[in-house]
């Protein structure tokens, strides 16, 4: 994982690890094979089996009882509706999206173009492309004080987009 993290220059995450735990129950099973009994075995694959099940059984019933999941994110839905809006307003292109990493990162991710996400680019503007668009997410009315071009409500989500107006 590092020499990927190296190679790529990506950001090491926490779930790139996940792979290495999956082998910790058949080291346990080795390390304490005198201690299994097989007449206790038939118990275990019971009480194994229940949980097998359970678990899926309670996963569906929070994924259809809830809707506010992070796996209920209508990024493409949201994505499309500030494309058209852009499309109507200017003639650049989107190139850098800022604001939370839950709305700004989900929307840069699901826009067409792929613009970069950055959580503020108070420090970056002197290397941000002069032609390229951007679009803000976050509060009213901050993103009111601050928008010089097109502000908005989309889908529960506040919007400033700047741009090279048509």
């Amino acid at each position: 994982m590092f020499l990927t993290s190296v190679v790529t220059g990506s950001k090491i995450r926490t779930m790139w690890m996940t792979p290495f735990y999956l082998f910790f129950g058949t080291f346990f099973i080795y390390l304490f094979k005198a201690q299994v009994n097989i007449k206790k075995l038939k118990s275990f694959i019971f009480g194994f089996i229940f949980l097998f099940f359970l678990s899926p059984i309670f996963y569906s019933y929070i994924s259809i009882s809830k809707d506010n999941k992070r796996t209920d994110y209508e990024g493409n839905e949201i994505a499309e509706l500030v494309e058209r809006r852009w499309g109507k307003n200017f003639s650049n292109e989107i190139m850098y999206v800022i604001g939370d990493e839950w709305h700004a990162g989900n929307l840069s991710y699901h826009l067409s173009n792929r613009p970069k996400w950055f959580l503020e680019i108070n420090d970056k503007l002197e290397s941000l492309d002069p032609k390229g668009g951007i679009v803000y997410t976050g509060n009213a009315e901050f993103l009111k004080s601050l928008c010089p071009g097109d502000f908005g409500k989309i889908d529960k989500q506040w919007f400033c987009m700047i741009g090279i107006r048509k």
